[in-house]
């Protein structure tokens, strides 16, 4: 996050709501007409207001969400400034304050327990996703790195006929490789129980992140996911990539 771009943005807002106040306090005092710059900076801040909503949720969760209601008590007042003078320029500068702090406050203020970096999560799953996180849509992210992933299995493998939760259960299948049904090893002694859990486990894992998180993803009309279950949701196809990639390829023609 620039931090230091956030808050010159804020304050560009700010100024131009303090610019549209003097105007109006201006014309209260005269009692003449309305100043002729009135509908640019209206037109301005309107245009301006969902980005910086953006910046305030960046800030501080919440801070951008300032309701319609709020926006209800002064719908009937004679004065065109208070709704961004008394309701969103507060929040403005709350969002410019811990912004000016930036990444310093951020490194201060954060708790102990370990923190899930999204971009060292595995490529096929951050890459594809990242630009679509970065836009909130957390949804179509998930569904990005589910098809990535699948992807990358098909080519892994060589099967194109079958993908997803099937193409998993049958890569991963203990079962000896045969023609046209090549497996996915893990390294290691494949005689002993740990080995086969892990093979066993990579069945069930593999196919329930297609099954429990692609599919709703891609079939769903909207899901409301928090950030925190999108990018644990990511995670689980991170560690997933990352057993495919560890695999060796047996084909019937080689031995593990």
């Amino acid at each position: 996050m620039d931090h230091q771009w956030a808050v010159a943005q804020l304050q560009v807002f700010v100024l131009k709501i303090d610019l549209m106040a003097k105007a109006e306090e201006k014309w209260r005092a005269t009692e003449g007409e309305e100043p002729g710059n009135k509908d640019s900076l209206a037109d301005e801040l309107i245009s301006l207001e969902p980005v910086m909503r953006r910046l305030m949720n960046a800030a501080q969760q919440g801070f951008g969400n300032y309701s319609s209601s709020d926006n209800e008590l002064i719908s009937h007042s004679p004065y065109w400034s208070d709704y961004w003078v008394q309701i969103v320029k507060p929040w403005a500068l709350r969002a410019r304050g811990i912004h000016s702090l930036g990444a310093e406050a951020h490194q201060r203020m954060r708790p102990d327990a370990p923190v899930l970096a999204a971009d060292q999560l595995h490529p096929w799953v951050w890459q594809p996703a990242a630009s679509l996180w970065e836009a909130e849509n957390r949804q179509e992210a998930i569904h990005a790195a589910a098809r990535s992933v699948n992807a990358h299995l098909q080519q892994k493998v060589g099967r194109w006929d079958i993908g997803e939760s099937k193409l998993c259960r049958e890569s991963f299948s203990p079962d000896p490789a045969r023609e046209g049904h090549p497996r996915l090893r893990f390294p290691g002694n494949q005689s002993s129980a740990t080995w086969r859990g892990r093979q066993i486990g990579a069945i069930d894992f593999g196919s329930g992140c297609f099954e429990a998180f692609r599919n709703p993803a891609a079939h769903e009309h909207k899901l409301d996911l928090t950030e925190q279950v999108a990018l644990e949701q990511l995670a689980a196809f991170s560690q997933l990539a990352r057993m495919i990639e560890e695999c060796l390829l047996e084909s019937p023609q080689s031995e593990s």
